[in-house]
């Protein structure tokens, strides 16, 4: 009867160890995951994006603003690195500066 008492309790305590185990390995995937959306969405990588835009000039009035934009809002750099294209991140860009590229 003891036997199977501590038998029942060893069993629970696997169980429970592997929940936690489980656990743990949730929230390290969770905070890698939190990191690399960081980094793509860092004020940095952004910048590079902008400045490898093809038709956006460096220091144009449009690369000004956006680099304003971008720069101030986590939101925007997350829609602007969201856009599949270069073209789509080019009117994003206009869309949101209200400055065309090539006015």
């Amino acid at each position: 009867m003891v036997v199977e008492a501590c038998d029942k309790r060893t069993d629970a305590i696997v169980a429970k160890n592997k929940i936690a185990e489980q656990m743990l390995e949730r929230e390290e995937r969770q905070r890698v995951e939190r990191e690399e959306s960081q980094r793509v969405i860092s004020i940095e990588n952004v910048l590079e994006i902008l400045y490898a835009l093809p038709g956006v000039e460096e220091w144009s009035p449009l690369y000004e603003a956006a680099m304003e934009l971008l720069i101030d809002s986590e939101g925007n750099r997350r829609a602007f690195v969201t856009m599949k294209t270069n073209e789509a991140k080019i009117k994003f860009l206009e869309l949101r500066t209200k400055i065309k590229r090539f006015d």
